[in-house]
């Protein structure tokens, strides 16, 4: 099964929850298997449950509501998404009235043109697909559920048009596409500076070369920078006594350590110069998915390249700035620029894959893994792998949300 789960914000962009996507390795696995692999989902929910931290939305077939499947998962916390048009169905209905009796919480899927939903989902949360919704048609209908007490949540939201129009209509959530974040996000300029200054002396040793005295001298000038790297080595399960200071840490673990601390660094100052935590999360998950899975290119890029790649990826989103633009700014080698602005090298190849996984686009994921010659398999494992490396470096955990 490949598995990956969507970003779900709030009104201010937050992140609060994820919606769990799934899908079978390929395009021709047959109808009849589609059950089972709903099952297989469902098997999973506890495992991505820890991975995500907050709620995780859970589409499920009504067949899996009916026979009772899901009340294994009593306490786990998970939001179980079934198709509205099913509630007309009336063993499904039952079953949802009584489950949601016993505590379970349910979200629709689709916007209700059958029959009037059961009084027990009031407030509920309803997801809308913007992908196949007109725009007009999309707005009246945020404003209908509004009114009937109900919650919009719009997906597919790819685009910075399409974020608005879904939060001037009233909905609370939306999910898609990562996007530049919105007008009132302030991004802290200096942090910016200081996260490219770093980024470039990470990608000038992305060749594998060996770290040296510049190395040696640039964190030991900038005294934020030190202080986050021995911050870092301390927090990590390092085995040693952690380092008194980045000179402390040189002599005892070794240049190569430092610099692979550097990248849990990174990660961290991107998310605090756009003043979001997610995106420390996704350029470090980012980072280490390349790492993993870059071991399979032809050739295989160095590590510090693959885990710099991924860590370039997303300052677009964090800066509010192009890519080629991000490019114009740093000292790349002819590999890492290729990945913010053509895409045509393998490991260019590889962020689109990766870009696909993240938004949950199976069909493009499946064939960008095809023409890059990897297993879908072994990129979605990988890539949840990943999740679990960052979760667990950045400390990332639930946050209070209001």
């Amino acid at each position: 099964m490949l598995a990956t789960m969507l970003p779900i914000r709030d009104r201010r962009d937050r992140v609060v929850g994820y919606t769990v996507s799934s899908c079978a390795p390929s395009a021709t696995a047959p109808a009849a298997s589609s059950e089972a692999e709903a099952r297989a989902t469902v098997d999973s929910v506890p495992r991505f449950a820890r991975l995500a931290g907050r709620s995780v939305v859970v589409p499920v077939m009504p067949s899996l509501v009916r026979d009772g499947t899901i009340t294994r998962f009593a306490s786990t916390d998970a939001v179980w998404l079934v198709a509205t048009s099913a509630l007309d169905e009336a063993g499904t209905r039952r079953a949802v009235e009584r489950l949601t009796g016993q505590g379970f919480h349910f979200a629709l899927d689709g916007f209700p043109e059958g029959e009037p939903l059961p009084p027990t989902l009031a407030g509920a949360t309803l997801q809308l697909d913007a992908w196949h919704t007109p725009p007009a048609q999309l707005e009246g209908r945020i404003g209908r559920l509004i009114e009937a007490g109900l919650r919009p949540m719009v997906r597919g939201v790819d685009d910075r048009a399409t974020r608005q129009r879904a939060l001037a209509a009233g909905a609370a959530l939306h999910s898609g596409r990562t996007l530049v974040r919105g007008a009132s996000a302030v991004v802290n300029r200096d942090a910016e500076a200081r996260v490219l200054r770093t980024l470039a002396t990470l990608a000038a040793f992305s060749d594998g070369r060996p770290p040296d005295a510049a190395f040696d001298a640039f964190i030991e000038d900038d005294a934020d920078i030190g202080a986050a790297l021995v911050k870092a080595m301390s927090s990590a399960a390092l085995g040693v006594r952690g380092p008194r200071s980045v000179k402390h840490a040189l002599n005892m673990l070794g240049r190569d350590a430092v610099m692979e601390q550097l990248v849990t660094v990174i990660a961290r100052m991107i998310g605090e110069a756009a003043g979001d935590p997610e995106l420390a999360f996704l350029a470090l998950r980012r980072a280490r998915v390349c790492e993993r899975a870059g071991a399979a290119l032809e050739p295989v890029p160095h590590p510090r390249a693959r885990s710099a790649a991924g860590l370039l990826s997303v300052l677009e989103f964090a800066f509010g700035t192009p890519a080629y633009d991000v490019a114009g700014r740093l000292e790349l080698s002819p590999t890492l620029r290729d990945t913010l602005e053509r895409r045509a090298r393998p490991l260019g190849m590889l962020l689109d894959a990766v870009d696909a996984i993240d938004y949950g686009w199976w069909d493009d994921f499946r064939a960008r893994c095809a023409l890059l010659g990897i297993s879908p398999l072994m990129l979605s494992d990988a890539h949840l792998e990943a999740w679990r490396d960052a979760r667990d470096e950045l400390g990332h955990a639930r946050l209070d949300v209001s």
